[in-house]
């Protein structure tokens, strides 16, 4: 019975894990679509404008996100930073890199 209900467990870990790796590719996509949609049919001067606005843009809401949530506490900052590397590296990941899957 033990048995049956860690691999229920691991069933459920497994389908979050999928879950949240089919919303990130979401996002990402949502993101790359609108970063095409917004440099797309443009010389390439104005595009490379664009593009380091967007740049800057991601940038800012990046910090505004990791400020949020750390209420101004550094440690906290770094602690979401690192935890921001560990996904993407999960997220994208390179022969060089090995990394869990278990969430953190």
């Amino acid at each position: 019975m033990d048995n049956n209900d860690d691999q229920g467990g691991v069933k459920k870990i497994e389908k979050v894990i999928l879950d949240e790796q089919a919303a990130l590719k979401n996002f990402q996509s949502s993101v790359a679509l609108a970063l095409l949609d917004f440099t797309g049919n443009l010389e390439s001067e104005h595009v490379e404008r664009r593009l380091a606005s967007a740049l800057l843009f991601l940038a800012h809401l990046s910090s505004e996100i990791t400020r949020g949530f750390a209420n101004g506490d550094e440690q906290i900052a770094s602690g979401l930073l690192t935890d921001a590397i560990i996904e993407c590296r999960r997220a994208y990941p390179d022969t060089n890199t090995t990394c869990s899957t278990l969430f953190h």
